[in-house]
């Protein structure tokens, strides 16, 4: 076979991120789990499919943050035939002798969010997310044409440190400085080896030019409430036009996807001024992306306090979407984080507002209720660990767990890990030896909560899926092993002792 050119600049991502999950992006959990814990073959068939590839070997869906990357160069004047996001199995398609500069985007590329204590409870070894981007790096065709490697995206600052192959870790917005930071590198100037993109406005983030993964439409950026472990309370709050966010809904649609995910860092932040929800605007968008005829809708994140402060809001919401009549259920990330307020007050202190943070335990139940009412599911993070944790703390937490193990949903406990330019950005990460008892009974019992829920979920999900039924079935019995294989797990941690 001749040798191709190769597109000047090529962005794409390893497998676990270039992936649609059947259409049910919880699976994509499944890449924190150990990779010796599964075979590839099940992994790759069960979890994260590959996206479908375009006979150019582009990848036909891709995540938002590689199509605004995309998006971004080709309104920075670079021509169609320079630029490709390209599918991480054709390669070979896109990589040449040309090509100058391979652009990785990434969520989670070291595995440094969620899986520590993954490896800890399985002793299974790494992770799928970063054995399959390391063996990204090592491609052979990046070994052989040596273009710059630059990683991006919200988990590009885990590399920091890391004896990893990657010549440019970018920090920040792509829309603002990374064309010219291709400008430079293809005309040969000096580029430092870390690079802080700085903010767009709400209407200069670009409409993307092709699918996303799980229907992925961006609403807006940034976060006012300043939580000091969180990279978006970092960033500026910013609403983009309606015009644009329909615009990325209809190319979804018109590429096939029939789900669309409005992200923002907080839903009910759009179009937020004065201290308050602009509910008028969040419905005028709602109606508007309803009317375009997707299947479902869904938001990626809400916020408990916002979602407390505006609950007619949010039974709107429903109504507009039609949960119970077009779509079985709505989803969102939620972060419940913890349930003490001494904990909030120290590095969340605006976490509850309006509302009292002492409230805050109260908040986190009124709106779990409210969720089983309108049917949404929610998906919550709690943070083990933060600086000044005691043992009260986790007690308080758990406490707030067990009064929500009826309501619907996942629940997911992340050890404290340090986030690259936060306000926590230079304390020590929490680790297995600094738990206490109270720890290892918080996460056991939200292993008991996950597995009660789980087969309810995948009911729920199998609307969004695409897959046959012999991924459901198979998926069911992976559900029955879970409870088989995770209870001694689960047994052991909620009488306080570490998993293994």
């Amino acid at each position: 076979m001749p040798q191709i050119p190769g597109k000047s600049i090529v962005l794409t991502s390893d497998t676990t991120m270039m992936s649609n999950y059947h259409g049910g992006v919880m699976l994509g959990f499944a890449a924190i789990m150990p990779r010796a814990a599964l075979p590839n073959w099940i992994f790759d068939n069960l979890f994260c499919p590959p996206v479908p590839a375009a006979p150019d070997g582009s990848a036909e869906i891709a995540p938002c943050g590689i199509r605004k990357v995309e998006a971004a160069l080709l309104e920075a004047g670079f021509a169609r035939d320079e630029v490709t996001v390209a599918h991480p199995d054709h390669l070979d398609k896109a990589i040449g002798p040309n090509t100058r500069i391979v652009g990785i985007t990434h969520d989670d590329p070291m595995g440094k969010i969620a899986v520590r204590e993954v490896e800890d409870i399985i002793g299974r070894g790494p992770p799928f997310n970063r054995s399959r981007f390391l063996e990204l790096l090592s491609h052979p065709l990046i070994k052989e044409h040596r273009p710059r490697v630059v990683i991006g995206g919200n988990g590009a600052w885990e590399v920091i440190g890391e004896d990893v192959k990657v010549d440019h870790i970018y920090l920040g917005e792509a829309e603002s400085d990374f064309p010219d930071v291709c400008r430079k590198i293809i005309g040969g100037d000096s580029v430092p080896p870390v690079v802080r993109g700085r903010a767009v406005a709400g209407e200069d983030i670009p409409v993307n030019r092709g699918a996303t993964v799980g229907g992925i439409v961006e609403i807006g950026r940034g976060c006012w409430r300043g939580c000091a472990f969180c990279s978006p309370a970092n960033r500026t709050l910013r609403h983009r036009p309606l015009p644009k966010i329909l615009d990325d809904v209809s190319v979804n649609l018109q590429s096939g996807q029939k789900d669309i995910i409005l992200h923002s860092e907080d839903f009910f932040s759009y179009g937020y001024h004065e201290g308050k929800a602009d509910g008028k605007r969040i419905l005028e968008m709602v109606s508007a992306v309803k009317k375009l005829g997707p299947k479902t809708i869904d938001v990626s994140h809400l916020s408990l306090a916002s979602v407390h402060q505006n609950q007619e809001l949010l039974r709107a919401v429903s109504q507009i979407v039609g949960v119970g009549r077009d779509q079985n259920h709505m989803s969102a990330w939620i972060g419940i984080e913890t349930g003490s307020c001494r904990i909030l007050k120290m590095h969340m202190p605006n976490k509850a507002r309006p509302a009292k943070i002492e409230n805050w335990p109260e908040i986190v139940r009124d709106c779990y209720h409210l969720f089983a009412e309108e049917s949404w599911l929610p998906v919550a993070s709690l943070v083990l660990g933060l600086p000044g944790e005691t043992r009260d703390d986790v007690i308080k937490t758990t406490n707030l767990v067990e009064s929500l193990m009826d309501y619907t949903g996942l629940m997911l406990p992340l050890f404290f890990t340090t986030i690259a330019d936060t306000k926590l950005g230079k304390r020590r990460g929490f680790a297995r030896q600094d738990a206490l008892p109270e720890h290892w009974q918080l996460v056991g019992l939200c292993l008991e909560y996950n597995l009660r829920h789980l087969k309810k979920l995948h009911r729920f999900y199998r609307e969004r899926m695409t897959a046959g039924p012999a991924i459901h079935a198979a998926l069911q019995g992976v559900n029955l092993m879970a409870d088989l294989v995770l209870g001694k797990y689960m047994k052991r941690m909620k009488r306080g002792e570490p998993p293994n």
